[in-house]
């Protein structure tokens, strides 16, 4: 076996420059940043055992990182979490390839799928046996409200129990908008001003049984105001809830980790991203996840309340990441107007990971 050292600018380029001096065959053993914090050291080695030629012809290994990478790079993902995925998926390369070609999976889509199911955590709303009430939490513009409609109207098309309780009583409208939606569901819609009405409506589902699946609807708050933020932990303190953050697609990766990171101190332990159909970029959701350690649920793509609410997984997070489209053609990819990613029930390999 022969080993090389190469430096390159990016990942992109790096394994560019493996491919050409090293060839298709090539594997990556490691990568780490430069002593100096600019740019990728990379090690990779070549089998140059002559019988290795003659093995039948399949997917390389540096195809599939290639192509990771790039589509991480074009979706805004910043290097050291783009390195750290790659990272993850180099070692599982070869093998994840033998098993996407049996399960008639793109190589590159069960690569990462690997890699974002080592680095992730995923944990789908739950479609039975609810638990506990959910809080949908999120700055403004995010699509709460929407969502909550969404999450009841999959409950009543599963002949579910559901008690929708918003606290948005200081935007104008708010109130008035998600009555909308439960009025057409047939849903009671109950009011919470504050943290104590808020407790005796949560006492009122716990009475309902456990079946009942509790959405409460939260005003928007700004992340960095500080008075907004202490008035919704003191909400959340009003009864034992799941904190789903609420985040749209398409936020510059920075902000998102900052607006992650102040409603991950509040308690959100999920993350479900909106907006997917109006966003060709979704780095700034691997980075919120990633910064605030919180779990992908489900995914919006439609802004249409009876259908477009996806629980996701390793494999359709991939496929979001790696679009079907030729990778020469990335850049044209669902441009505006065209039909977005789907995210459909393609065989997912057992890593770990819980179905929905």
């Amino acid at each position: 076996m022969r080993m090389k050292m190469f430096y390159a600018e990016s990942m992109p380029e790096a394994i560019r420059r493996v491919r050409e001096e090293l060839g298709d065959n090539a594997i990556i053993l490691s990568s780490q940043r430069s002593e100096s914090g600019r740019g990728l050291r990379v090690t990779a080695a070549i089998d140059d055992d002559p019988m290795a030629a003659t093995l039948p012809p399949m997917d390389q290994p540096l195809d599939a990182l290639e192509t990771i990478a790039i589509a991480l790079d074009k979706h805004g993902v910043p290097p050291d979490l783009s390195e750290r995925l790659v990272r993850a998926a180099a070692p599982l390369a070869e093998k994840l390839i033998r098993a996407a070609s049996a399960l008639a999976v793109d190589a590159p889509i069960m690569t990462l799928a690997a890699a974002l199911d080592s680095a992730f955590q995923f944990a789908p709303l739950p479609e039975r046996h609810p638990g506990k009430p959910l809080a949908l939490i999120g700055p403004p513009g995010s699509g709460k409200t929407v969502t909550v409609a969404k999450l009841a109207a999959r409950a009543v098309l599963s002949s579910r129990p559901v008690h929708v309780i918003t606290t948005d009583t200081m935007r104008a409208g708010g109130v008035d908008q998600l009555a909308a939606f439960t009025r057409i569901l047939s849903l009671d819609l109950q009011t919470a001003l504050d943290a104590e009405t808020l407790a005796d409506a949560l006492e009122a589902s716990r009475i309902a049984g456990p079946e009942t699946l509790t959405l409460i609807d939260t005003g928007a708050v700004n992340p960095y105001d500080e008075e907004e933020m202490d008035e919704l932990e003191r909400l959340l303190a009003a009864g034992n809830m799941d904190a789903v953050l609420v985040l749209p697609a398409g936020y510059d990766p920075e902000e998102a980790a900052t607006i992650a990171k102040a409603f991950g101190r509040l308690g959100a332990t999920r993350l479900l991203a909106t907006r997917l159909d109006a966003a060709r970029r979704l780095g700034s959701i691997l980075v919120a996840a990633d910064v605030a350690n919180l779990s992908f649920c489900d995914v919006s793509v439609t802004s249409h309340v009876a259908d477009g609410l996806l629980p996701v997984n390793p494999v359709s997070l991939a496929k979001l990441l790696i679009p079907d489209a030729p990778l020469h053609d990335f850049d044209d990819y669902a441009a505006p107007g065209e039909a977005s990613p789907r995210l459909d029930d393609s065989p997912r390999p057992s890593f770990g990971v819980p179905p929905a």
